[in-house]
């Protein structure tokens, strides 16, 4: 199949590499310079769409999705007409269905496609996909979201921002417990207690399965290159507090304790949350 990822952060890096591993022939699109090895860089998004038929798009937010489907050299005036988009950017249900009707209208198709896991569940094929589209698109992205999922799942939840509101369903859970490891990590401190101690207490209780996750980084303090940002984090509770109709108390706690941390230390990964 004839795919274009545009975005190359690190799980789009990771997005066009398993799809190459699968035999599509790729094309690839980044702000700035970068490559996949197996797929063709393209100059803008409208030439890594030119000959695609499906166009995965994994940026940062809405504004940066919008951009890169519609700008002047974008998706739309650059795919042919009936072009699947596969969104995997995080975002509202609003700006989910805002963005799917502006590609109805250029002839294109729109499912979004947003994930549960980060980059080593990619390379596993390990991760848990949340489609929200037409059940055919859906069954058309098969092959493509195979590719990163065939070892984990794939999860058709309904219409078109069905799934972006899921995924900020998981998101928030995520968030209140990255708080939860910040405060519990703090006190242990606090008490004088060993950190290792901490870890593991905590790697039994309800924090288990981020601290298992994170539990080398937050040995180490590596927070580096990381699979998840705090800004990403921030960004997608912030997303949260406002999609509701009713307040968040827990996640707008959770969200500004992790917005201020990314306000310096936004590229770090949301493990540094345990370093207090």
């Amino acid at each position: 199949m004839r795919v274009a990822v545009c975005g190359l952060g690190r799980m789009g890096s990771a997005f066009a590499a398993a799809l190459v591993g699968d035999g599509h022939e790729v094309a690839v699109w980044n702000r700035t310079p970068a490559r996949v090895d197996g797929a063709r860089t393209a100059a803008t998004p409208g030439d890594a769409a030119r000959e695609a038929q499906a166009v995965v798009i994994v940026v940062f937010d809405g504004r940066a999705a919008e951009e890169v489907l519609f700008g002047g050299a974008g998706v739309a005036p650059g795919a042919a007409p009936g072009t699947l988009v596969v969104n995997a950017t995080t975002l509202s249900p609003d700006e989910s269905r805002a963005l799917a009707r502006r590609a109805a209208s250029a002839g294109l198709r729109y499912l979004e496609a947003p994930v549960l896991g980060s980059v080593p569940a990619v390379r596993r094929g390990a991760l848990h996909v949340l489609t929200g589209g037409a059940q055919e698109d859906a069954a058309d992205a098969e092959p493509v979201l195979r590719a990163w999922s065939h070892a984990g799942r794939r999860q058709h939840v309904g219409p078109v921002g069905s799934a972006s509101a899921l995924k900020l369903v998981a998101n928030l859970a995520l968030g209140t417990t990255v708080a939860a490891l910040h405060d519990a990590v703090r006190l242990g401190r606090a008490l004088d207690l060993d950190r290792e101690d901490v870890l593991d207490v905590l790697q039994n209780g309800v924090c288990g399965p981020l601290v298992a996750r994170k539990r080398e980084r937050l040995s180490q303090g590596d927070y580096g290159d990381a699979d998840f940002t705090l800004a990403a984090l921030a960004k997608d509770l912030a997303l949260a507090a406002s999609a509701a109709d009713a307040p968040l108390v827990m996640a707008e706690a959770a969200g500004a304790l992790i917005a201020r941390a990314a306000e310096h230390d936004g590229h770090l990964d949301v493990a540094a949350m345990g370093q207090a």
